[in-house]
């Protein structure tokens, strides 16, 4: 049962984390006035894998999937204690008749509260995906508009593998094949999303390798490329 409600398994990607070489951000357009493109480019997997309220949703809800999976594990025992128990009792007796049923019943009880506690973490990890989701597009829109840009795309800016076959394939099919650094509002984005120090200067996004998605991926597809 453990494979049903670990956040691994059970959201089908909530993954430990994947270190990529992050590609510098020096660049970045001066604020203000007409752009010298009207396109820019945002890494959305990048925002989620380091937006700080997200990590903590994320965080939050692995911790409700421990307890639960710690819950049926204790479950699970009571279970076995009842089966052996039943070893003791001649068949046809009205005590193992008695407690066969209870362990039926148990049983059914059991798979219930799985499947009720699977479908609430899916309702919940939607909810914060969704929730996350709308207020980088409110940013979005907001610099766009102040900035004029008339379109604005998603992009992956990892680096592939050129020996993983998958990743290669991805490199292959990205709509973004060149870009320049200058148009990328990622980190604008970024800063405007996470919450404000106590200086009142924007959180930078966390130091070391780039972290190529978030710990959260949804099964249909969530922001993963």
């Amino acid at each position: 049962m453990k494979k049903n409600l670990s956040l691994t398994a059970l959201l089908a990607g909530l993954s430990a984390v994947f270190a990529a070489a992050a590609p510098a951000y020096a660049q970045q357009r001066p604020g203000g006035g007409q752009p010298a493109s009207q396109v820019a480019i945002i890494d959305l997997a990048y925002i989620f894998a380091n937006h700080v309220r997200f990590k903590a949703y994320s965080d939050e809800l692995r911790r409700d999937v421990e307890a639960a999976e710690a819950e049926l594990k204790n479950n699970k025992a009571a279970l076995q204690k009842m089966a052996d128990q039943l070893d003791s009792y001649n068949r046809g007796t009205p005590e193992y008749r008695q407690l066969e049923e209870d362990i039926t019943k148990r049983q059914a009880d059991i798979t219930v509260q799985v499947n009720r506690q699977k479908r609430d973490f899916f309702e919940q990890e939607a909810k914060m995906y969704y929730t996350v989701y709308k207020e980088v597009m409110e940013q979005v829109t907001y610099y766009a508009d102040k900035h004029g840009y008339l379109l604005v795309m998603r992009f992956n800016g990892d680096p592939y593998d050129e020996n993983d076959p998958q990743g290669i394939q991805k490199e292959l099919n990205k709509s973004v094949l060149y870009y320049n650094k200058a148009i990328d509002i990622t980190p604008i984005i970024l800063d405007a999303v996470n919450p404000q120090r106590a200086n009142g200067r924007p959180a930078p996004a966390p130091p070391g390798n780039r972290i190529s998605r978030p710990q959260g991926v949804l099964p249909h597809g969530g922001v993963s490329r």
